[in-house]
């Protein structure tokens, strides 16, 4: 449904059929010139993607100071290197001439090895584990033979992601459609159950004992969850599927732990909770007397900690952490926090437990029976992740974002077990990829900063040294004319907390024209968006830097209510979300603008998807004098999936008051400007509905807009698909909001 055109845009529209009559070569010639700048912008999108670097994590042999890692740079291109840390040396495993002949005389014909080559090492830590073409093999480190496996064979299943190997290499854990099996070192099924799609079988990351005694398995029903329509329109006869969604106030996924005894091929079911929650398997005391499980209650206020016997499955509540005002976890805990919230120290008689009680992220030591025994960090400054402990147990390695002058890095620091300051061990700043050796005496580190591609070195805890072993290989961006985006600092809509953002130019930006503005946004909750490394972290900071190819300046803004810093900064729109972010994005878009005379705050346009298509329409919908066009990709709602919205805005039945305020379609009749909304009909994480209540809302209202609806697509439409997506935001600015004056 278009909207009404502007009178810039009919006197524009006039402009171009006049020229059509008189001039037709120029309307051409005009069409060739955007359809250049549109492949200019799509290949700016994908810039990432000509940067050359070390993107499969280096692993260290159990014994030494060495670890491999697979490299795309030259001297050693597309084979394993070995380094070793002591003696500041590497050297390939084997030729890259080497590997490719074996492989060739294996597959019949030359191979093309890929930039990406994850790997793991045999039990007996002889030889390493890879794929190629989806054909397994074994490399021996001392022989340099490569040999093909079995598709059959456990190693080789051991490559696919959602398979478990047992700690001795004795057994795997395999999904098989909606059940599971173990198989032994022969492939032999030794145990296995049978699920339907509804009532499947799951096996999680960390499911074996250390001593391999006990498998830990989910059972998840979701028979009782409310399922979405998703209809196939390929042809006239249309066909209709359901996919389980637990949208806001409605019932969740119900799962049931399990642990498979292998000596006995028992499988132990442990009871489960009568109220409605999420449940993560956590790991293992070190002895294997106890699994350990999370358990979140549905509105983000409860964080329990249950040890479970894997004979009996009984259980027990070790830890139990408590929000009322607020809430412990929400989406950002759910999908990689949790995995970060315990830590089982070797002594089997303690645990490290992440906490924010004190306002800031930070490492509390316990015991077993749940007593507090310290706390281990302390300080106005997060504390991302436990990476590792000293094997005497007197000290313990952490990521965590302590200066001041940067919030958002993460770098590594030392800390004693017994508390006390952080010892800064990353001298570099940016964001840290970390991984220490058994002996924690070396680290690998990967690192970078926004103006810097990473570089991957070698350092000691112990302070001396560091040398480089790789740096990518950023020459192709040249072609790209990639510069990084301007940093900037401003002040939140309360006009005291600092906000950080960046500007992206185009890549013949002129300081002399006036540029319009496109805000491209997120602003959910649970994730930053911001790029503080090179390449950065989301989608949106290529989206951006792709848009202003197109002659725009394109702002990008972590605002208050986003995670990564205090919890008070995170908690200021707990129960109201929706009503403090535009007004952040507004004040840091009129203060960037203030000291750069090149941002023409009169066109400014606001681009989201996903949560960050709900903020695109509440833009739209609640500054509708300053945001003269937006765009939104498959908006979520406050009425959509259940863990984005509950743990953030409090039970439904609790806070009716705040979902309504945080309703876009209540405010239909507030639109002013243009605006277009897309959606892919399978969508599965934001449903359909939301964009087509609100269609009903605007029709309802009278407002004019467009609507691009892509049958058989899901949340993230790619390949050509997604290029029609993308171009069709670019197109819609610059019809909107013009070109560079």
């Amino acid at each position: 449904m278009p909207h009404s055109p502007s009178p810039r845009t009919r006197g524009l529209s006039l402009l171009l059929l006049v020229m059509g009559l008189f001039t037709p070569w120029r309307a051409t010639a005009s069409e060739d010139a955007l359809q250049t700048r549109l492949d200019f912008s799509d290949a700016a999108l994908q810039w990432p993607m000509r940067i050359r670097d070390t993107l499969a994590p280096p692993r260290w042999l159990p014994e030494g100071e060495r670890f491999m890692y697979w490299s795309v740079l030259e001297p050693h291109r597309d084979t394993w290197v070995l380094v070793d840390a002591r003696r500041k040396t590497q050297q390939p495993l084997l030729s890259p001439e080497s590997l490719r002949d074996q492989l060739a005389r294996v597959f019949g014909k030359p191979v093309a090895l890929s930039g990406f080559m994850p790997f793991t090492f045999t039990s007996d830590a002889r030889g390493i584990v890879f794929a190629v073409q989806d054909r397994a093999f074994t490399l021996g480190l001392s022989d340099r033979r490569v040999v093909a496996l079995e598709p059959t064979d456990p190693l080789a299943l051991s490559l696919r992601p959602d398979n478990v190997m047992s700690p001795d290499g004795k057994a795997l854990a395999v999904p098989r459609d909606a059940g599971f099996a173990v198989l032994d070192a022969r492939g032999t099924a030794r145990v296995g159950r049978a699920g339907t799609e509804d009532n499947a079988w799951r096996v999680p990351p960390s499911a074996w004992s250390p001593q391999g005694r006990f498998l830990a398995v989910w059972r998840e029903d979701t028979r009782g969850v409310h399922r979405i329509p998703l209809v196939d329109y390929g042809t006239a006869l249309e066909k209709v599927t359901f996919a389980p969604y637990s949208k806001t106030g409605t019932p969740l996924m119900r799962s049931e732990l399990h642990f498979v005894t292998m000596e006995t091929g028992q499988v132990t079911p442990v009871p489960r909770e009568a109220a409605e929650g999420y449940d993560w398997f956590a790991g293992w005391r070190p002895d294997g007397s106890e699994a350990l499980v999370l358990q979140l209650s549905r509105d983000g206020k409860r964080l329990d900690l249950v040890a479970v016997e894997p004979t009996t499955g009984k259980h027990r509540r070790v830890l139990r952490e408590e929000r009322p005002e607020t809430f412990v976890g929400a989406l950002d805990f759910a999908v990689d926090g949790w995995s970060r919230q315990v830590k089982p120290l070797p002594d089997n008689q303690h645990f490290l437990w992440m906490s924010e009680r004190d306002g800031w992220r930070h490492v509390y030591l316990y015991d077993f029976s749940g007593k507090l025994v310290r706390q281990v960090t302390r300080g106005p400054f997060p504390v991302q992740a436990v990476v590792e402990v000293a094997p005497r147990g007197d000290a313990l390695y952490v990521m965590a974002s302590a200066e001041r002058a940067a919030p958002y890095d993460r770098l590594l620091y030392r800390v004693a077990m017994k508390g006390g300051a952080l010892e800064r061990l990353s001298p570099e700043p940016g964001l840290h990829r970390v991984v220490l050796s058994p002996s924690t005496r070396y680290f690998v580190d990967g690192h970078s900063t926004r103006e810097q591609p990473r570089a991957w070195d070698v350092a000691s805890t112990d302070g001396r040294q560091s040398f480089r072993y790789a740096k990518a290989d950023v020459s192709a961006l040249a072609a790209l004319h990639y510069t990084p985006p301007e940093a900037f600092t401003v002040k939140a809509a309360d006009g005291t907390t600092p906000l950080y953002g960046v500007l992206y130019k185009p890549w013949d930006f002129d300081p002399k024209k006036r540029y319009p503005v496109i805000d491209v946004i997120y602003a959910g909750p649970f994730i930053t968006v911001v790029p503080w490394s090179y390449v950065g972290g989301s989608a949106e900071s290529r989206i951006a830097h792709s848009l202003a190819q197109m002659g725009f300046i394109v702002m990008m803004l972590d605002a208050r209510g986003t995670p990564g810093r205090s919890k008070a900064f995170q908690d200021v729109n707990y129960g109201r979300v929706g009503q403090t972010e535009i007004p952040d994005h507004v004040a840091a878009l009129k203060q960037a603008g203030a000291s750069r005379p090149y941002m023409d705050l009169e066109r400014v346009g606001l681009h989201g998807h996903s949560w960050g298509g709900y903020f695109a329409l509440r833009g739209m919908l609640t500054a509708p004098e300053f945001f003269k066009a937006g765009y939104a990709g498959a908006p979520g709602a406050l009425t959509e999936e259940a863990i984005i919205n509950e743990p953030n805005m409090g039970l439904l039945t609790e806070n009716p008051a705040g979902y309504a305020a945080g309703s876009n379609e209540a405010l239909a009749g507030k639109l002013q400007g243009a605006l277009k909304m897309m959606h892919g009909t399978s969508d599965v994480n934001a449903s359909l509905s939301t964009t087509m209540r609100m269609a009903e809302a605007l029709v309802r209202a009278n407002k004019h807009f467009d609507l691009l609806i892509m049958p058989g697509e899901g949340h993230s439409p790619a390949g050509p698909s997604g290029r029609y997506y993308l171009d069709d935001v670019r197109r819609f600015f610059l019809r909107e909001l013009g070109a560079p004056r």
